[in-house]
């Protein structure tokens, strides 16, 4: 996948999460139990660079959550609709614990240097080793993109979840609720339209626009 460029350094995971339960693109993480979850997520860049800063220094980014299959192959995709490229070093991505909330102990956090640009997706393996680190690696899903990385947890089909991207802080930048049972064998469930919509059943196109089954 040509849009997307990564430099493999990594650092240790540590996140004070806080979240939310909207699906919304921009949605922040007011509900959270953060000191930062009361800050203002933001589905703009702001302007200064890549992810940017919104005013007071609260970190934006312009991606989504864009995809998630939890029947057959787990995944999850993330997109950027832009403007500009949106840098993800240090940001976590999660699966909802008990309480709807974070589950900040197994977050995957991506290494410093990935970034996502404009228009393009980014793809993160279920269910996997955590031997084998975060990534990026070349193992991905037949007929994905070629690179992708890896999280140590899966979303639960059968009682439903919520994936969240929090900021290295721990503030809920966005989030994609997975209904119980939402989709069927050889279904994903995804933003309709690509990018922008709520959540619905979708044909599964980890690493391409989202389409209807």
């Amino acid at each position: 996948m040509t849009h997307l460029r990564f430099a493999m350094v990594f650092a240790a995971a540590l996140c004070a999460g806080g979240c939310g339960s909207s699906d919304d693109p921009g949605a922040s993480g007011a509900p959270g139990t953060s000191a930062s979850s009361g800050s203002q997520g933001s589905s703009g860049s702001g302007g200064n660079g890549p992810g940017g800063t919104g005013a007071g220094g609260d970190v934006t980014t312009t991606v989504v959550i864009n995809e998630i299959s939890a029947k057959g192959s787990d995944w999850i995709e993330l997109g950027n609709p832009g403007p500009g490229a949106a840098d993800l070093s240090g940001f976590r991505l999660c699966d909802s614990d008990a309480n709807g909330l974070c589950n900040t102990a197994d977050a995957l956090r991506f290494p410093a240097g990935t970034e996502l640009d404009e228009g393009a997706y980014l793809v993160v393996l279920g269910d996997q080793a955590a031997d084998d680190g975060p990534g990026p690696h070349t193992a991905c899903l037949t007929g994905g993109p070629s690179s992708c990385f890896y999280a140590t947890w899966k979303v639960s089909a059968s009682r439903g979840e919520t994936v969240f991207l929090i900021s290295p802080s721990g503030q809920v930048l966005n989030e994609l609720e997975y209904p119980m049972e939402a989709a069927a064998d050889g279904q994903a469930w995804g933003r309709l339209p690509d990018l922008t919509g709520e959540g619905a059943v979708t044909a599964p196109t980890p690493g391409a626009a989202n389409a209807a089954p």
